[in-house]
């Protein structure tokens, strides 16, 4: 995969992480007392147990190696993008930005075919005319 690809699918992984850990630590939920609570102080770690789907989506385009990368990008990308716009007046909002880097990475492995291909390292030779 070209470098830029690889680092745009890095980025979503990121984004990812980032608004998992927004979620799970913002204080969202109100006690009758005024004090609001996290989703975390409230479910401990099982609040990262559903964010690993997210994560998963973004992570195995990073990961995946050989020809179907690309259709396995896109498939990743769609799928999380569909789980955002279904979620996106709750938590999927937060999620949105990691789909459109994403497909940025996804489109950018379909662009540059030519820098996964092995170069023979062999002196170059004038052709007999």
């Amino acid at each position: 995969m070209a470098r830029q690809a690889k680092l745009w699918q890095w980025g979503a992984v990121a984004s990812t992480v980032a608004a998992s850990l927004f979620f799970a630590f913002m204080p969202l939920f109100a006690q009758p007392n005024g004090a609001f609570l996290s989703a975390y102080q409230l479910l401990g770690w099982t609040v990262f147990l559903p964010l690993l789907l997210p994560l998963a989506l973004t992570l195995v385009p990073a990961l995946v190696r050989g020809r179907r990368r690309l259709l396995v990008a896109w498939v990743c990308t769609g799928v999380l993008g569909l789980l955002c716009l279904t979620m996106a007046l709750s938590w999927g909002i937060v999620f949105l930005p990691a789909p459109l880097i994403g497909a940025v990475g996804a489109y950018l492995t379909g662009r540059a075919p030519i820098e996964d291909e092995e170069i023979a390292d062999k002196p170059w030779r004038v052709p007999q005319a």
